[in-house]
């Protein structure tokens, strides 16, 4: 059994007792009658052929089958402005009836606080119905660095591959050298190339989220020894898979720093989330929750997303809520010197 399928069955083995124990909707027949013969609409902010949208698809033809009424299902791409094109067009033109699910990019609740004059909604008040993916970031280093532990970090100035400055590459490498004391050096522009450009030397490694390694480049971590040095994880504790490796929150004793850290980390509550509309109808929202929770335990999509080599890790709707809503809740100060730090 490979890790991931092993991942994949433990979340579908989470979900399925908390599927046992989850109240039966009430209303269930006007929920059905209501989604019987519709074509429900999944719109995603991104392109097509890229990681939401692949990911998107793949939950789309399990999804549907679990919403009372079974309707129809067809996934749209709303791509532009960073995600606040789709973000903005679901809060205020979207139908408010539960006809409508999205898959917004991983910045939508913090482009609250981050980008407000651009911001056209409240992602509190959206109706969140699960999260796909737990975007743990994590910094690292070919195996050819010197710098091969955050003490070495902290020592002699490293170079990162990066892509643009609303980039998590970026965003880590900036708030760990602020928080920790690292001294990272993010060369941006790596939008294409990176992994290239890391065995060949141009720079001495990156940011990713775990979940991607898989995609991104797998040989890495199944090489014996592995290819890369994890030198930190941006979580709320240490990750099973590399139990040595520390978290940035555990290297800081820095309140303010704390609150940064954990500011930035609540953003993988919603790493390849699932929404639908304010006012959407209460009993169709429970409806779209527990068809989620359904859908992550079913085997035939766990088998699809082993055979396209995605590593997942669900949450359930409620918990998703939770922390947008205690994200949208950090002091306007700690805000502010999270921007400064990524400047």
């Amino acid at each position: 059994m490979t890790a991931i399928t092993a991942r994949l069955g433990c979340t579908a083995r989470l979900f399925a007792v908390a599927l046992a124990f989850a109240p039966a909707v009430a209303s269930a027949e006007p929920v059905a009658d209501f989604y019987a013969g519709k074509t429900v609409r999944l719109v995603v902010s991104s392109e097509p052929g890229g990681g939401f949208d692949l990911v998107a698809r793949s939950f789309a033809r399990y999804f549907n089958v679990h919403v009372p009424g079974k309707p129809g299902i067809v996934v749209v791409n709303m791509p532009g402005g960073g995600g606040l094109t789709m973000a903005n067009w679901a809060y205020n033109i979207a139908p408010k009836d539960g006809s409508v699910i999205a898959m917004p990019l991983t910045t939508l609740p913090i482009n609250q606080l981050i980008l407000p004059e651009s911001v056209r909604y409240d992602a509190a008040k959206l109706n969140w119905i699960g999260n796909l993916e737990e975007a743990t970031g994590a910094i690292f280093t070919w195996h050819s660095s010197a710098t091969k532990t955050i003490k070495d970090a902290r020592e002699r100035e490293t170079t990162l591959a990066g892509t643009g400055k609303n980039s998590i590459i970026y965003q880590l490498a900036t708030l760990a050298n602020t928080a920790i004391g690292t001294k990272f050096k993010v060369i941006l522009g790596y939008t294409q190339g990176r992994v290239i450009a890391i065995e060949r030397g141009e720079v001495e490694g990156s940011a990713s989220t775990l979940e991607n390694f898989t995609a991104m480049a797998p040989h890495w971590l199944s090489s014996n020894p592995p290819l890369i040095n994890v030198l930190a994880v941006h979580s709320d504790k240490r990750v099973a898979r590399f139990p040595d490796v520390p978290t940035l929150m555990e290297l800081t004793s820095n309140a303010d720093h704390k609150q940064m850290l954990e500011f930035t980390r609540l953003q993988s509550a919603t790493g390849r989330a699932i929404f639908t509309t304010q006012d959407t109808p209460p009993d169709r929202v429970e409806a779209l929750r527990r068809a989620f929770d359904r859908a992550v335990a079913d085997r035939d999509f766990i088998a699809d997303l082993g055979r396209l080599k995605i590593e997942l890790g669900a949450s359930r709707g409620e918990d998703v809520q939770a922390a947008v809503t205690k994200l949208l809740a950090t002091p306007p100060r700690i805000v502010s010197m999270t921007l400064e730090a990524f400047k």
